[in-house]
């Protein structure tokens, strides 16, 4: 009895650490996140659900240049739902391929009029 106690004291100390360092890994991945957006001029929210996932919701008003799409890139880590739209940013066609080819795991959109739709749905400017 005193063997399988110890061993169950070994596993629980185990998932322990292992989900620190998880929470550690998920709130630095959120910082970067957090400081690509401020540096493009951007806002974000969260939507916490750790540890199966959060949903992230971006708004950027300008068009990620190319030092900053590749800060930006971190989204594609990060576990959960990740939204972002881009308002009155008058994106061309290129500019949405880049957005696609580079933010491939997150949900684009761009916001016109108010109403917020799908990249793919919305018109090129």
């Amino acid at each position: 009895m005193k063997r399988f106690l110890k061993y169950l004291l070994i596993l629980a100390a185990m998932a322990a650490a292992a989900l620190a360092i998880d929470y550690w890994n998920v709130t630095r991945k959120e910082k970067r996140l957090s400081i690509a957006v401020s540096q493009i001029g951007g806002r974000n929210g969260s939507i916490p659900f750790w540890p199966l996932g959060t949903e992230y919701r971006i708004t950027l008003t300008a068009i990620p240049t190319a030092g900053q799409l590749d800060q930006l890139k971190i989204a594609n880590e990060m576990r959960g739902w990740v939204g972002i739209a881009f308002e009155d940013c008058g994106l061309t066609a290129d500019d949405r391929d880049r957005l696609r080819r580079n933010l491939e795991r997150c949900h684009l959109f761009v916001v016109q009029d108010g109403k917020r739709n799908p990249l793919d749905d919305a018109g090129t400017n």
